[in-house]
């Protein structure tokens, strides 16, 4: 999760005073980034009933939402999760100090935070987890008003205490973890309860990935040192699942995992453990469209060459993206569609030959199809086509990709 600090602030050589600097922010962040919330600045301790306010949510964008409080009150700030976006919120003080934050704590990807809060303003930081854009509903409110989130079930939650040297855990291996890990092998255990502690020992440095999957019960990863100290942690990482990669070798010494499940902890998980593997990960974040693949490489691109006019064709895709890539020869207005003919639900990223990210879109064109216009240089680029909601065992789907340039009338 990334954050926003507000830094020093120069203009025609002049360093303004703190005082200064203070005026010309809001929760940390320039004034012109913050929203009133419900349009008017809600006193949170005077309202009759919750307030809500319905977000765009885009990936990489983060929302402010101001609200006061005139006296001391408990608050309750929810995000939805209706749309398929991953809200998180982060509440913060007037001078922009983290108070609170929040991810699934409303249950499945909502977000919930309750806090007492003392006389003053605040805002509420929300932002996408995810790569899929769309709206969340934000509702403030006090501790007696109905929420709009569903919270924890089962008894679940996610917290765990650090795992000490009289923490009771279970050993993961006979021996040296590295020792059973070697040569590919992965250790795999599945385990049922809200939390559990696994110790391991290394006799060699050795990068390691941990896993744990189960959308339904959530989970969450914490690797902790022989003295209690957090070493990593994840939340959803691949959808609800949660992965930890240490590509840093860790060192010799003991250690221990917890596993907890965030939304149902009735649920079994599946807890893993392998050596890392480079191509692995990379492979992963291929298939995902969270990075970029290298042109020439050995990750598959379809190419479709110079596009002098237009290029149309269908190609078959699931939930693992489906690369193309495509040049142009002179400085261009580019318009990328992804027709899923009612049926699938497509989605698109662009990319340089680079690899920077340029552009994203799910369900910007008639009903679920996608577009993306984009004004770009000569040059080589990518696509990523995937579809959205897709799961393990359903059929991939055909989707209409058509790319069409458009140049200055001369």
């Amino acid at each position: 999760m990334k954050r926003t600090n507000l830094g020093m602030l120069v203009a025609a050589g002049l360093l303004l005073p703190s005082a200064a600097l203070a005026q010309l922010s809001v929760c940390g962040v320039s004034p012109s980034e913050v929203l009133q919330f419900g349009g008017f600045g809600a006193d949170v301790a005077d309202i009759g009933s919750p307030i809500q306010m319905q977000v765009q949510l885009t990936p990489g964008v983060s929302n402010y939402l101001q609200f006061e409080v005139s006296s001391a009150t408990d608050v309750r700030i929810e995000a939805t999760d209706e749309s398929g976006v991953d809200p998180v919120m982060v509440l913060l003080d007037v001078s922009g100090n983290e108070i609170a934050s929040d991810d699934d704590g409303g249950g499945g990807r909502a977000s919930r935070i309750e806090a007492s809060l003392n006389a003053g303003s605040y805002c509420a930081r929300v932002y996408n987890f995810s790569s899929t854009d769309g709206p969340t509903t934000v509702q403030l409110g006090r501790l007696e008003h109905d929420p709009i989130t569903a919270g924890f079930s089962g008894g679940g939650g996610g917290a765990s205490d650090p795992c000490t040297a009289t923490t009771p855990a279970t050993a993961l291996a006979f021996g040296a973890l590295n020792g059973a890990i070697a040569n590919g092998n992965t250790l795999t255990i599945s385990r049922t309860g809200d939390i559990s502690y696994h110790r391991f020992t290394l006799d060699a440095p050795i990068p390691i990935t941990l896993k744990a999957t189960n959308p339904d019960a959530d989970p969450v990863l914490r690797l902790y040192d022989s003295l209690g100290n957090l070493v990593a942690e994840n939340d959803d990482y691949d959808g609800l699942n949660s992965q930890i990669d240490l590509q840093t070798a860790l060192n010799p010494g003991e250690y221990c995992v917890a596993v907890s499940a965030l939304s149902d902890g009735s649920l079994p998980i599946e807890f893993s453990v392998t050596e890392f593997n480079e191509q692995a990960f990379l492979t992963a974040r291929y298939d995902s469209a969270e990075a970029a693949p290298a042109i020439g490489g050995t990750h598959p691109i379809d190419s479709i060459g110079t596009v002098a006019a237009s290029f149309s064709g269908d190609v078959l895709v699931s939930g693992v993206a489906r690369w193309i890539s495509f040049e142009i020869q002179e400085p261009s207005l580019v318009l990328i569609q992804g027709f899923g003919n009612g049926d699938a639900d497509p989605q698109l990223y662009l990319f340089s030959d680079r690899g920077e990210q340029l552009d994203y879109n799910d369900d910007s064109g008639t009903d679920t199809d996608s577009q993306i216009a984009r004004e770009l240089f000569p040059g080589q680029y990518l696509i990523a086509v995937m579809l959205y909601g897709y799961e393990d065992g359903d059929q991939s789907q055909p989707v209409r990709l058509s790319v069409t340039r458009y140049v200055r009338a001369r």
